[in-house]
Order: structure tokens, then sequence, then C-alpha cells
């Protein structure tokens, strides 16, 4: 049985850079745009309460996923992927529950993320973690479905 585990780790590590990589092909191939990177730079978790994810299966970097902040309260999700000899197996949602995890952690309310049209399994993933639609917040891209989820509070008792 596989073990599957999500995990913060450094941006500058070699399989974060990687996967990355292969995120940002992958969007520059689907959208057929030059540049995949949907205006992410390393630069951008390069402040307090952001972090990289990767998820691993067996020890194998499988997926990654990024906060970037907003603002004091609001905080981006950004750069999730799951490589695809790994899709279907868990790895998205545990790259997101570990995101949420952080999120709460780091004090944000808010989360919020956008996609293309041509990522339906995006869509479909974020509904069924309980996302809701709202209007685009950032960029200047046309077809974009933006989505926000309050952050569960974890209260001492």
């Amino acid at each position: 049985m596989s073990t599957l585990t999500a995990a913060p780790e450094s941006i500058c590590s070699p399989d974060a850079e990687q996967l990355i990589s292969e995120l940002s092909a992958e969007l520059a191939a689907l959208y057929q745009v030059e540049d995949g990177s949907a205006g992410f730079t390393p630069a951008d978790l390069d402040h307090p309460r952001a972090a990289l994810v990767v998820a691993r299966i067996d020890g194998i970097p499988a997926g990654c996923g990024a906060l970037r902040p907003l603002d004091e309260h609001a905080v981006e999700v950004k750069r999730v992927y799951t490589r695809p000899v790994y899709r279907r197996q868990g790895v998205a949602l545990a790259i997101m529950d570990e995101l949420e995890r952080l999120a709460a952690e780091f004090g944000y309310r808010s989360i919020r993320l956008q996609t293309g049209p041509l990522q339906p399994e995006a869509v479909a993933l974020y509904e069924r973690s309980g996302y809701y639609r709202i209007p685009r917040f950032h960029g200047e891209w046309d077809e974009v479905i933006a989505f926000q989820k309050d952050v569960k509070v974890n209260q001492a008792g």
C-alpha cells in the first residue's frame, strides 16, 4: 500500500522547482500561451504566512500547491498540480487539505483561488471541497473561474 504525504517544503528545493516547471509547461500547452506561470513567481512565497506544499507518494514527488498572501485576512491558493501518473489517487485533495490547515494556522479568514475553463477537474475538486464561486479578484484574464472558502478557525478550549 502506498503512503501519501503532503507537507510544507522550500520553493527552492529541486523537487518543488521541477513540479512548478512541469505545471507551467502543462498550462502553457493547454491554453496555447507562451508563459504558463499564471503570474506566479517563487518570490510570491517570500513572505511570512506563505507556503509551498509538496505531496509525495512513497517519498516520490507527486504534486504541489502554494499559499500566496493577498492581504491580512485572505490568502490565495496557487500552483496546485498533480503529475499525470499520480492523478485520481487523492494527491490534489491531500495538497488542498494541507494548504487549508496552514491557512488556518497562519490566521487567515478566507482562501481564494482562480482556475481556467479548460480545467474541469480542478473546478470539480474545488466545488467538492466546499469552495464557492466569486467574481475574479486578480489578473486580467477574460475567462477565469474564481472560488473562495472560509477558513475554519481552531479554537482552544
